[in-house]
């Protein structure tokens, strides 16, 4: 989700970089007050994912300006720097896999430099020159939701002095992080795309759209999944520091996991077209929890040299997005495609596009994802506005769950096949996706 518009010129080290701390006109009763870094709102909770059917650490983060501040709810930083300490021991350490966040993030495969085998992620220093390779790096940060790679350039590993103020990247964090396995394809970015989360408020995804920068899906949906990690009991600390002048200012937020309760496997929604570009999913709720996601990435044909109907490709995917509270049949309009073109675009829509080529319906992805906390609720823009939405379930701790993919396409006359081996182009978050542009996102 794109913040609202606020720039800042960052020199590292030299000056507070924080939304609640921009200034504002006091002499105009309509412009909220300005408000120092400390009174920014940092929450945490965690709990168990289930990853496939194998078990992980979830991580549920926000920090957001306060009520009185520049713009409540929203992130409070432009960059800072977190540190997790969990209870239990992290793998190993891991080098720096091609197509990171950047150069001294580790976090796509694992702990970096000496986080491994402890019990803490760290952040590499925003000072210029350094070197220190750590889990998150100098691009990885707390947000309004989540722990996210969008702090600005700066430090020694700036591409130049014009991308100064630059996000590292605008997509979110690949689920899962700490992945080694070479080429996952359960692995997807978590864009949060109609009809669920409606930016434009046309029921239409954004790719492609000029309001947004280039390489934004939708909206981030804030996920922090740990694969590898388990997901003890006990006492779970996330500091976060913002640079300012003075040094740093930084807040602690902790919190206790009692039970290591793990639900139930997850099975990706089924889909039935419509014929026309649209059609249903049937969504099974996995067993004990409360809400469920049914992500749907539309890659386009699969078929060399072809078109989509809508646009999407492998490197430009359309993602949709169906919530649910109770499982059952959801539907998904015929128009939610970029500009209003068909959603999943059929064999004969791509056929027509390719100028009476016969050509395959678009591949498309398809995940379940069930949580036992108010993850819809907790989002943007469902939250905007609240410096501290409710972010546990009942049970006490924020566990997830989330099926493999299924990719599906359809071969001609609405008949539904598997993909071709291999399909899934977001697997170990590759380069494609790693837009830069200039943006704040929660």
């Amino acid at each position: 989700m794109v913040m609202h518009k606020t720039k800042s010129v960052l020199a590292f080290g030299a000056i507070a970089i924080a939304l609640s701390g921009c200034g504002a006109n006091p002499s105009s009763p309509s412009v909220p007050s300005t408000t120092s870094v400390a009174s920014n709102v940092l929450q945490l909770a965690v709990g168990t994912a289930n990853i496939a059917g194998t078990t992980g650490l979830n991580v549920v983060v926000t920090y957001r300006q306060p009520k009185g501040g520049y713009k409540p709810g929203d992130s409070g930083a432009l960059v800072d720097s977190p540190t997790l300490t969990i209870p239990g021991t992290l793998p190993a350490s891991q080098t720096v896999p091609k197509g990171n966040y950047d150069a001294l993030s580790s976090v796509l495969a694992g702990p970096g430099g000496t986080d491994g085998g402890t019990a803490v992620m760290t952040s590499s220093s925003q000072n210029p020159g350094t070197a220190t390779v750590t889990t998150f790096g100098q691009s990885g940060g707390a947000y309004g939701l989540g722990l996210e790679p969008f702090n600005a350039y700066g430090g020694a590993n700036a591409p130049g002095p014009n991308n100064v103020g630059s996000p590292f990247q605008v997509a979110p964090y690949q689920v899962p992080l700490f992945d080694t396995t070479a080429s996952d394809q359960n692995a997807f970015v978590p864009w949060g795309g109609p009809p669920a989360f409606n930016p434009l408020g046309n029921g239409q995804s954004v790719v492609g759209n000029s309001q947004l920068p280039p390489g934004s899906g939708g909206i981030s949906l804030g996920l922090d999944v740990f694969a590898g990690v388990t997901p003890a009991v006990g006492t779970y600390s996330l500091a976060v520091s913002v640079p300012a002048n003075t040094g740093a200012s930084t807040q602690t937020a902790t919190f206790a996991l009692k039970a290591a309760t793990v639900l139930g496997n997850a099975t990706a929604a089924t889909y039935t077209p419509d014929g026309n570009g649209g059609g249903s999913f049937n969504a099974a709720m996995p067993a004990q929890a409360t809400e469920a996601y049914v992500e749907v990435v539309d890659i386009g044909p699969s078929a060399a040299k072809t078109v989509s109907c809508n646009g999407a490709s492998a490197k430009s995917p359309v993602y949709y997005t169906l919530q649910t509270g109770t499982g059952g049949a959801l539907t998904l309009g015929d128009a939610a495609g970029p500009t209003g073109t068909p959603s999943i675009c059929t064999a004969a829509q791509n056929t027509k596009a390719n100028a009476g080529a016969a050509t395959g319906g678009d591949q498309f992805m398809v995940w379940t994802i069930g949580f036992d906390y108010p993850a819809f609720e907790s989002s943007y823009p469902n939250s905007l506005g609240n410096p501290s939405p409710t972010i546990v379930g009942a049970a006490g701790s924020d566990d997830i769950t989330i099926s493999p993919m299924v990719c599906q396409m359809d071969t001609g006359g609405g008949t539904l096949g598997a993909c071709p081996a291999g399909a899934n182009p977001l697997s170990r978050m590759h380069n494609g996706f790693q837009v830069r542009s200039f943006t704040r996102h929660f």
